[in-house]
């Protein structure tokens, strides 16, 4: 407001030389979450998983535990395809085991690459994830159609595959008490 719409009498600002001022507080009690975001250079770990006869192997096998950045991993692998995709397609994912030690609200920003090697060594097909968030109610990610069954038939001649994870942890959040 204008010095001179204050000052003049007949808005009734200021009367007798004197005015009063009055102010209403709300308080409103914040129901936000807070988040913590710790970045944590962590260091690239590739754990090698060998199968002698993949077509042996059940609907759904799984690596043995490794660890990567303070916690343990596994891959999930299912030969002939996952439910959606039987019969069609290689399906491939990695898991995190103890995603049951996580916080409430603790997630991991996690990178990794999931690669099929024949008896050779040689690459056959390779799936990389730039980052995913995983957590105790998300612990897993990765390919349902990671390589369809005719070109799996072709590149592994011998029923004899490497499967190989590659895992990187970005960071962690964690909710502010």
């Amino acid at each position: 407001m204008s010095l001179k719409t204050f000052t003049n009498p007949s808005n009734g600002y200021l009367v007798d030389d004197t005015c009063v001022f009055g102010v209403e507080v709300f308080v409103i009690k914040s129901s936000g979450v807070g988040e913590c975001l710790m970045l944590k250079e962590s260091a690239s770990y590739t754990h090698e998983w060998r199968i002698s006869r993949l077509s042996s192997l059940g609907d759904e096998s799984f690596s043995d535990v490794f660890a990567a950045g303070d916690h343990k991993w596994k891959v999930t692998l299912f030969p002939r395809g996952d439910l959606a995709n039987r019969g069609q397609c290689l399906s491939m994912y990695l898991v995190l085991v103890d995603a049951n030690n996580l916080a409430s609200g603790q997630k991991m920003n996690v990178k990794f690459i999931l690669r099929l090697k024949d008896q050779n060594n040689i690459l056959r097909g390779q799936q990389v994830c730039t980052t995913v968030w995983l957590s105790s109610s998300a612990t897993s990610w990765g390919w349902p159609t990671f390589m369809p069954l005719t070109t799996v038939g072709k590149c592994l001649m011998d029923d004899s595959c490497v499967i190989e994870a590659e895992v990187m942890v970005l960071g962690t959040v964690s909710k502010l008490p």
